[in-house]
């Protein structure tokens, strides 16, 4: 009789098949390689692959790292593996929750699971796992607090919980795992409260990461017992209070990340004593004080940034003995006094940023001892004095930002000896002489940006060698002659600016081979000549800037090409012709489009009303006639100015004018309004012909002035009340006086001024602006007309207002309690409902802790919270360029508001600004970790 042998797999085998049970079918063929050998024919699992066993064929690890399983929840059977040592899924794209049952693996002395998609909270069964001594749990979305259970894991030795959705506080237990070695909870946003002292008894911690959690409160001075700590990361939190001086005593810290919190106080010179230092990241705080001479004791160290603080006084010399320091990093302080020459001993310094202080003397020569260096920013200063030749010598430079100093002399024609420079920022100085020919030798350049100097000559034709040259910023200096035709070789240039200069001649032709050009700024030069037909070949362009030129002929139809423009300025020229219908089909045209104080004739082509975007449009001052009613479909503008034409017809009654409150049940109420807007708009018409006129006579007769000259308050006024109102203008001008002063803002400034009969008013004089930065269309006359209508609790009440040729004052109710701010701030541009709405809804307290969203803004930015939380929620999870392209965004939008006038950008700055969100990631600034964090960039 035959005897048939019967196999069976073990019950340690059966236990590991749960896992293929469990997997998703095609995920196991994907992981085939991996899994194939997996046989339930087999009589043990020991031969197949990821599994160990011991000698009595007891499974002791089961290893699968990164092989797709694609489970849906751990299978609770794996508990029964009762010999297992070592568990490793990470990376297997597991969900689920993690079984209480794991608690069972009394001899499990590895437990991996990071990298999945793990929810839930951490099983406190865990804690029963005494063998245990690596927990690695992180970069999952578990939840729920950390179990003090945990604290009876003496055996660990490194715990990974960072990168999850963790919440509550760190249990104060843990202190008890006195063999832990690694404790890494950062990256848990949900997580609060204060970092224990009791950590201070985990004297064989090497490494502490808290960074981007919740965690408040000080950092405990117990820390400094932390013997053997090589990295303490507490970086991105609500930490606050000073830094501990302990922490000097870890002598063996080598990384020390506590850059984005709330610290105050001093950096403590105690931190001289760490001598194994190599990072120290304090930036993005609000530390006072100096730099403590004694951190140049760190002799190891690599990276010092301190920027973003409030320290004060003058850099240490003695951190010229830091021999090895790679980078420095200073910038956005209150630092004060000279540059010291001996950091010119730091021989492999790569990176040195003191932007944005109030450095002054000169920029040591000594700068050319620095061969490594490859990026040097310093603008934001009050350093004078030239450039030194001695930059020659730092032949690894790609950075060079000198802006926004008092630098003078010439640029030296050794900076464009440098191979490697890519990009050149000098605005706002005062350097003299021309851009030397040899600007062709740095064929490295990207970036070339000399803007708001004094620089003169002609703008050398060298510059067309440049073929990596994507920035060419020469505006506001005193260049002249022609705009050489050899700029039309660099191919990939992007932005032109070469505004507020001295050029003459005819723009070259040959600019139409740009092809990548998106912003050209020709503008107030003397450029003669017609629009090249060949602009029509930018494609890419947003903003054509051609305003206050001597341009002559019509504008060209090839205009219809530039399918990507949103602004276009031809204004103060001496176009003719009449508005080519090809505008009109210029689709993303959405920002202006101003035409005025040409020569244009003809009527406003129909095609225009295809513009439903246009935000503003100005075709005032020229010889056009016909009807208006195309204007009628721009149901998007904020802005229209057609004065000081032939118009003929009717108004067309626009979405617009109904939303601005003009529609009425009543028609004498609706006629009686329209009536006095009228009658305010001839008196504004009249003011802006006298006033166009003699600009015009003035520019071309070359005596425009200048200089705004002494106050004038002369006769003829024009006072134009908007209800009736028991005094005159010279009751008004007598209050005019420094006594009678209550504020002054960025459009005027503010008088208290009290009439005979005792009634109290408020006058605001505005500023008057540079003859020859201000338009001769006076949008303030066209304005003031819809704010005698406005009324709204949060908008002062206009009176009236009244002019002369030089002063324009507006009359507000006098509140003694009221919002003088609202006063200094101007509200001038509320000329529609749109904008109107805006403006209400960013004072009216719609957000949290009744705040307006600007000062809701600065306080979420000024308490150091992860700065992806003021956006909302459904944005944050977007990919991450897109999230910090919308966070320099904001930005640039906190620079507009800034609460001093002075220091709020122009719309060109705001417009260069925005163009360089897109830019590529090493143009970003301080957005990402800190070992890859990026270089400061003022443009």
């Amino acid at each position: 009789m035959n005897k048939t042998l019967v196999t069976c797999l073990s019950p340690d085998g059966e236990a590991l098949l749960s896992l293929l049970s469990a997997a998703d079918p095609s995920a196991a063929k994907a992981s085939s390689s991996m899994l194939k050998s997996w046989n339930p024919s087999s009589q043990t699992p020991c031969s197949w692959e990821g599994i160990t066993c011991s000698p009595q064929n007891r499974v002791i690890s089961l290893s699968l790292p990164n092989t797709f399983l694609n489970l849906s929840s751990l299978p609770p059977q794996l508990s029964s593996l009762s010999s297992l040592q070592l568990l490793n899924l990470s990376s297997t794209n597991i969900s689920g929750t993690i079984p209480p049952s794991f608690g069972q693996l009394a001899h499990l002395r590895l437990l991996d699971l990071s990298s999945n998609s793990l929810t839930g909270s951490i099983p406190q069964e865990l804690g029963q796992l005494s063998l245990l001594q690596f927990l690695f749990l992180n970069s999952n979305r578990l939840t729920g607090k950390i179990p003090p259970q945990l604290a009876n894991l003496t055996s660990l030795q490194v715990f990974c919980l960072q990168d999850n959705l963790i919440n509550g506080s760190i249990p104060s237990q843990l202190g008890s795992l006195v063999s832990l070695q690694e404790f890494r909870v950062g990256g848990n946003p949900y997580l609060t409260g204060e970092i224990p002292p009791q950590l201070g008894l985990l004297t064989n911690l090497t490494t502490f990461g808290a960074a981007a959690t919740g965690l408040s409160g000080l950092i405990p001075p117990t820390l400094g017992n932390l013997i053997n700590l090589q990295t303490l990361a507490i970086y991105d939190t609500e930490v606050s209070g000073s830094i501990p001086p302990e922490l000097g005593l870890c002598l063996e810290l080598r990384n020390l990340y506590l850059h984005m919190n709330k610290l105050t106080g001093s950096i403590p010179p105690q931190l001289g004593k760490l001598q194994k230092l190599t990072s120290l990241l304090l930036w993005g705080n609000a530390l006072t004080g100096p730099i403590p001479a004694e951190i140049s004791n760190c002799s190891a160290l690599v990276v010092l940034d301190a920027s973003a603080n409030d320290l004060s006084g003058e850099i240490p010399g003695d951190l010229g003995k830091l021999v090895v320091l790679e980078q420095l990093h200073l910038s956005d302080n209150l630092l004060t006094g000279l540059i010291p020459w001996q950091l010119s001993n730091c021989t492999t310094l790569t990176a040195l940023q003191l932007d944005k202080n109030q450095f002054s003397g000169m920029v040591p020569w000594q700068v050319g001892n620095l061969k490594y260096l490859q990026s040097f920013f310093l603008w934001g200063n009050s350093v004078s004095g030239t450039i030194p030749s001695s930059f020659g010598n730092c032949t690894e430079l790609y950075a060079l930002d000198l802006s926004r100093n008092k630098l003078t002399g010439s640029i030296p024609e050794e900076i464009f000896g440098l191979k490697k420079l890519s990009k050149l920022l000098l605005l706002g100085n005062s350097l003299t002489g021309g851009l030397p020919r040899s600007v062709a030798n740095c064929q490295s350049l990207v970036r070339l940006r000399l803007g708001e100097n004094q620089l003169s000559g002609q703008i050398p034709k060298e510059i067309g060698q440049l073929q990596n040259l994507v920035f060419l910023d020469l505006y506001m200096n005193h260049f002249s002659g022609g705009l050489p035709s050899e700029i039309a070789n660099v191919t990939v240039l992007e932005l032109l600016d070469v505004h507020n200069n001295h050029l003459t001649g005819e723009i070259p032709s040959q600019l139409g081979e740009l092809v990548n050009l998106e912003q050209l700024d020709l503008s107030r030069n003397s450029l003669t000549g017609e629009i090249p037909w060949s602009f029509g070949n930018f494609s890419y362009l947003n903003k054509l800037i051609l305003n206050n030129n001597l341009l002559t002929g019509s504008i060209p139809k090839s205009i219809r090409n530039l399918q990507k423009l949103t602004l276009l300025d031809l204004s103060y020229n001496s176009l003719s012709g009449g508005i080519p219908p090809e505008i009109g089909y210029v689709s993303s045209l959405t920002i202006s489009l101003d035409l005025s104080s040409n020569s244009l004739t003809g009527e406003i082509p129909e095609t225009l009303s295809r513009l439903t975007q246009l935000q503003s449009l100005d075709v005032s001052h020229n010889m056009l006639y016909g009807r208006i009613k195309v204007l009628g479909s721009l149901t998007s503008l904020t802005s229209l100015n057609i004065s000081c034409n032939n118009f003929s017809g009717a108004i067309p009654v626009t979405t617009l004018i109904r939303k601005n409150g003009l529609k009425s049940a009543k028609t004498i109420a609706l006629m009686s309004v329209i009536l006095a807007s009228v009658t305010i708009a001839l008196v504004a018409s009249w003011i802006l012909v006298t006033r166009n006129h003699r600009y015009i006579v003035e520019k071309s007769s070359g005596t425009l002035a200048s200089s705004p000259g002494a106050e004038d308050f002369s006769y003829p006024w024009t006072f134009i009340p908007f209800q009736k109102l028991n005094f005159t203008i010279d009751n008004i001008l007598d209050c005019l006086k420094d006594e009678n002063v209550i504020g002054k803002g960025c459009s005027g400034v503010v008088y208290k001024a009290e009439m005979p009969n005792g009634e109290l008013i408020a006058v605001k004089k505005l500023w008057k602006t540079k003859r020859d930065e201000e338009p001769a269309v006076d949008s303030f006359a066209a304005e003031i007309q819809i704010l005698g209508h406005i009324r709204h609790r949060n908008i002062v009440k206009l009176l009236g207002y009244c002019s002369n040729k030089t002063v324009k004052l507006l009359l507000y109710n006098y509140i003694s309690n009221g919002n003088l701010q609202q006063l200094l701030q101007g509200n001038r541009n509320l000329d529609w409902e749109t904008r109107y709405k805006i403006a209400v809804g960013a004072v009216e307290s719609q957000v949290g802790d009744g705040l307006h969203i600007v000062e809701w803004v600065k306080k979420k930015m000024g308490s150091f919270e992860p700065a992806v939380s003021i956006l909302d929620s459904k944005l944050q999870g977007l990919p991450d360029q897109m999230v910090q392209e919308m966070l320099q965004t904001l930005g640039i939008a906190m620079f507009c508001v800034n609460s001093s006038p002075a220091e709020r950008p122009t719309m060109k700055e705001v417009i260069a600004l925005l163009m360089e969100v897109k830019s590529p990631p090493e143009e970003w600034g301080k957005t990402s970790q800190p070992l890859i964090k990026q270089s400061s960039n003022q443009s």
